[in-house]
């Protein structure tokens, strides 16, 4: 049980006691960074709920028990089971896709076909009836997807080789996958809610089912709240598992109703040791979330430097651009020099910032209109900025009126956010609009 869940003894140790003493409540929270395992305990949870061993003597959900229930739970297909959400690491089918090709085997295509198979559970028709509609564009992809999986079954791979037809199912699976992810709901609907209570309430297949909520703090109020409902009065043979990386951002009504395990920041050498051992790779990362992220069409490192270009374009063109501080200034004058470390004629002019603009639609190919593929790096381009304003700050040099200015823009990258995710405005105008509002014209 959890075998393929490492670096966080303390929070499974716990799990495991309750699951043990057959303890666990109607409801828990698994809570702690991204990239720490959440998900991954959620879905052995689930599987070890189901399993049939700990009731004939054996060795309760191993990871390769043979009983059919956790064979269904392995493949994540066990009807037991639904698993819904804003995804937390899309990216993990392009570290999959990567390991299919480094270390190819039974491993790296369960490894693929969980990967492939959490997206897929996000179109559950448990989840959409009564709104077969919303998914009339998905369904072409989801039929395609699953098709291509049958090509990857575990039980057909054999260790050191990937065959011819199982390589190429993979890269249309991954290819798929890009598109079907930008259909998923920024945040579960209401109706969604709804429609998991009326399933919560209907028997069980096997002794338990569970119900995973991914990034549970994003819910819309109107769904937290019709959560909240269900979990006042739970049905016995359903367990909810929650995970969130920002437990303060819940309601406190749905904390008092659920048992938290916290899960840990993993150090150096645990996060060597998960890449190393789940991913096959060397390669250094800070954490498992960046190893991740690097895998992103348009990865952090990028997004920093092409938010730092927009920032010091804006900034540039300000009529106060002359009193910066010295760490703006610097942004201003990186932003302003030409490709060989010359001043640009551009320099300061709406011309500096219609190519910094441009620059930055052509890198997320119009923030995913050009390449579904793209389709996160709005997001992606918002937090880069964000963190820059956040280390900008740190850097000696600020007077007053320049720390209001980085408190303005900051203000300025939040209300670019809410237009986005709220307003659903389309992020390549809101871009526009937010360069020349830094720069302290009219939008």
């Amino acid at each position: 049980m959890f075998e393929n869940l490492l670096g966080q003894d303390e929070a499974l140790s716990a799990l495991k006691s309750d699951l043990e003493r057959d303890s666990l409540p109607p409801s828990i929270l698994l809570s702690g960074p991204p990239g720490s395992g959440k998900t991954t305990a959620a879905l052995e949870l689930a599987r070890a709920l189901s399993c049939a061993r700990g009731t004939d003597g054996g060795a309760r959900a191993a990871w390769n028990c043979p009983c059919p229930a956790c064979s269904r739970h392995r493949l994540l297909v066990h009807p037991d089971l639904l698993l819904f959400g804003p995804r937390s690491f899309p990216e993990e089918l392009s570290a999959a896709l990567e390991l299919m090709g480094r270390a190819p085997g039974p491993a790296a295509s369960y490894f693929f076909l969980r990967a492939a198979r959490k997206l897929a559970k996000r179109f559950d028709a448990v989840l959409y009836e009564g709104e077969e509609q919303r998914l009339a564009k998905a369904a072409p992809l989801l039929r395609e997807l699953e098709e291509q999986l049958d090509l990857i079954a575990p039980d057909k791979a054999q260790a050191g080789s990937l065959a011819p037809a199982a390589a190429a199912a993979a890269g249309k699976a991954a290819s798929v996958s890009a598109k079907l992810e930008a259909f998923v709901p920024d945040a579960p609907p209401v109706f969604m809610i709804r429609n998991v209570e009326c399933w919560a309430r209907l028997a069980p297949l096997g002794p338990r089912k569970t119900i995973v909520i991914e990034n549970a703090d994003r819910m819309l109020d109107a769904s937290r709240n019709a959560l909240l409902k269900i979990l006042e009065e739970p049905p016995e043979s359903v367990r909810f598992v929650l995970a969130t990386s920002r437990r303060s951002a819940m309601l406190t009504t749905i904390l008092s109703r659920s048992r938290t395990y916290r899960f840990a920041m993993r150090d150096a050498e645990a996060t060597a040791l998960v890449v190393g051992r789940v991913f096959r790779s060397e390669e250094p990362a800070p954490s498992v979330e960046a190893f991740l992220a690097a895998r992103r069409p348009f990865p952090p490192a990028e997004a920093r430097e092409r938010a730092a270009e927009f920032l010091g374009a804006a900034l540039a063109a300000r009529p106060d651009s002359g009193s910066l501080a010295p760490p703006l200034a610097a942004l201003a004058m990186r932003a302003a020099s030409g490709p060989m470390g010359g001043r640009s004629s551009a320099a300061g002019t709406d011309e500096g910032m219609a190519r910094a603009l441009a620059s930055l639609l052509e890198a997320t190919k119009d923030f995913g209109a050009k390449d579904e593929t793209f389709s996160s790096s709005f997001r992606s381009f918002l937090a880069a900025l964000s963190s820059i304003l956040g280390s900008v700050l740190r850097e000696d040099g600020f007077d007053a009126a320049s720390v209001a200015l980085v408190e303005r823009v900051a203000s300025l990258a939040r209300e670019a956010s809410t237009d986005y995710e709220t307003l659903n405005r389309n992020p390549g105008l809101i871009a526009e609009s937010l360069i020349y509002s830094i720069a302290g014209g009219a939008a």
